[in-house]
């Protein structure tokens, strides 16, 4: 006597679990054999699958039963493998029927009653039983996921199971317990605060509704105790829906997490310093950033059959991700974030101050940073990340007085401009090409030669390129018109970190000379255009603004071993041009 059962199940993974076939094979002997690169753990399932089928009035058979899982190259572990061993061991011992296992898929823990635990990352086991082609999965799932999950999988029997006498009696007599299904209401969403709490910050403001409107990465850069962390805090209250794409990924990602279910798009603040693991994921995790912006996602990760560990990055995955203090992290995490804001579906939100003492360029408070404090903490964000980074708006405290409007009317105009790119191109502005944007935008003769102008005076990169047109279109979309020139003109300035016009009206030749900071309280101003009777163009004038007597002399930059040489060792070291 010898009979050979297969039964499919999974095994998890860092996203999507893998599938496995377990053959059970019972032949004449008494040994119980487990082959297949199995993890320890399973073989101690023997004596609580054994004591199971007891309490339930099953037969132990009292044979060679042998159990091997496939593929063998994947390690197996888990005691999710107790209902599928426990069903082959009664199908092959021939105490119920083999025939009704095919297109199946078990999943679930014994316990000694008879009892089946509820099973984690339902979403995901029902998405590999999909991509292998299985209709019917036998599972113990929470009551208020049913439903919902059978939505989502239309061509798939969700068998609803609490007990091991329930699955034989489904297999033996096609009986489907009756579990209720609790359809839960609409989950109402608490969001931290609405945008009038926080007074003034009218460009702040303009630029997180467009960063909103076209899932765009925004830097803050302003004062301290301006309002910088309680506006992006409230950025959630104006957050359009999950992109229709990006949904079954946000699902698959939040079964992971085991997180809450909600239709809101998911809003990640990292409040403190985190390490590159905990925050993007373990190596292999990071290799995979720009699988995540693939189309047929689901099918590329169920390729993929190590394990790994999913980082806060990703847990952001069609939704944003808020980096507060962004000059306090480390060069190791900003290295890997200039990587991931390329070739990821995180919208990265930022803030930081213009310099360590954070008053650098303040109207009413003076700055104490030296010129090298000053170069080294700019410095901190590279032109890389820069490069990447979408609206850098211009913080002002001599702002007129505005409306604060509430964060409903700002989410009304942020979902009317969502609707319409979803409607026109099934994704928002941030993810076209170039290309499309060229072709879209500047098919405009006034466009195309502001743009062009700009083009040839900043020399922007082609990443920065699609950013300011991505930008432009996220604008018009926002004034339901098509776009102009004083969008392209906004989204220009708004590119900028330094906020200056759109196009100069000088001559590069006739700008103002700039002032280099020696120290706090010295600044140098460079050489002007040379006029009759002024001083020579090799030459600076020096100004001591400290609160001692004040000081105004010229020295020249001359032969080396004098005072002018040292001045200008000091320029070539560590002099800011402010």
């Amino acid at each position: 006597f010898s009979m050979l059962i297969q039964i499919q199940t999974i095994q998890p993974s860092f996203l999507l679990p893998i599938p496995i076939t377990l053959e059970v094979n019972i032949s004449r002997g008494i040994k119980f054999h487990i082959a297949g690169n199995v993890h320890s753990s399973i073989k101690e399932n023997r004596q609580r699958i054994y004591t199971t089928l007891k309490n339930c009035g099953w037969h132990w058979p009292g044979q060679r039963i042998t159990l091997n899982f496939r593929p063998l190259e994947i390690q197996k572990s888990g005691s999710h493998y107790d209902l599928p061993i426990a069903i082959g061991i009664l199908a092959a011992s021939g105490q119920i029927k083999s025939s009704s296992l095919d297109n199946h898929l078990f999943c679930g823990a014994l316990q000694l009653d008879g009892r089946i635990e509820q099973t984690k990352n339902a979403f995901n086991i029902l998405e590999s039983a999909s991509l292998c082609g299985l209709n019917k999965v036998v599972i113990h799932i929470k009551s208020a996921e049913c439903e919902r999950i059978r939505d989502f999988f239309k061509g798939i029997e969700v068998i609803n199971v609490s007990r091991l006498a329930e699955v034989v009696d489904y297999l033996q007599n096609n009986k489907i317990p009756k579990v209720p299904c609790n359809i839960p209401e609409n989950i109402s969403h608490d969001f931290f605060g609405c945008f009038s709490e926080v007074k003034g910050l009218a460009a702040y403001k303009r630029a997180l509704e467009i960063a909103a409107a076209g899932n765009h990465n925004v830097l803050l850069n302003g004062p301290p105790g301006i309002g910088k962390t309680m506006l992006i805090n409230r950025f959630d209250s104006i957050m359009p829906p999950i992109n229709p794409q990006e949904v079954r990924l946000v699902e698959m990602i939040s079964s992971k997490l085991e997180r809450v279910y909600s239709k809101w798009r998911p809003f990640i603040k990292i409040a403190t310093v985190q390490n590159v693991k905990s925050l993007f994921g373990s190596i292999r995790i990071q290799n995979l950033h720009s699988v995540f912006m693939e189309e047929e996602v689901a099918s590329k990760l169920s390729q993929i059959s190590h394990d790994g560990e999913l980082g806060k990055f990703h847990s952001a995955i069609g939704g944003a991700l808020f980096l507060d203090e962004i000059s306090s992290y480390p060069k190791s995490i900003l290295d890997t974030l200039q990587i991931h804001l390329g070739d990821s579906n995180v919208q990265v939100l930022m803030a930081m101050n213009p310099c360590h003492c954070g008053y650098f360029n303040h109207p009413e408070i003076r700055c104490d940073c030296s010129a090298a404090n000053l170069n080294r903490y700019q410095g901190i964000l590279s032109g890389a990340i820069l490069d990447r980074i979408d609206l850098m708006p211009n913080y002002s405290s001599s702002e007129k007085r505005v409306l604060n409007e509430k964060s409903a009317d700002i989410k009304s105009r942020v979902q009317k401009a969502w609707h319409r790119q979803i409607q026109r191109q099934g994704k928002q502005n941030s993810r076209l090409a170039l290309e499309e944007l060229r072709k879209w935008i500047l098919k405009d003769n006034t466009l195309r030669r502001l743009f062009l102008k700009e083009l040839k005076v900043h020399k922007w990169s082609v990443r920065k390129q699609r950013s300011i047109l991505s930008v432009a279109a996220t604008i018009a979309d926002l004034n339901q018109t098509k776009p102009l020139i004083d969008h392209l003109q906004e989204s220009i300035a708004l590119s900028k970190p330094d906020g200056n016009s759109v196009v100069s009206k000088e001559k590069p030749s006739s700008r103002r000379s700039p002032t280099v900071i020696l120290a706090p309280d010295i600044k140098i101003k460079g050489p002007e255009r040379r006029q009759p009777g002024s001083f020579g163009s090799g030459e600076f004038l020096v100004h001591s603004i400290g609160p001692l007597q004040p000081i105004s002399t010229t020295m020249a930059l001359g032969e080396p071993n004098t005072p002018s040489m040292v001045l200008r060792q000091s320029l070539n070291s560590s002099i800011s041009v402010a």
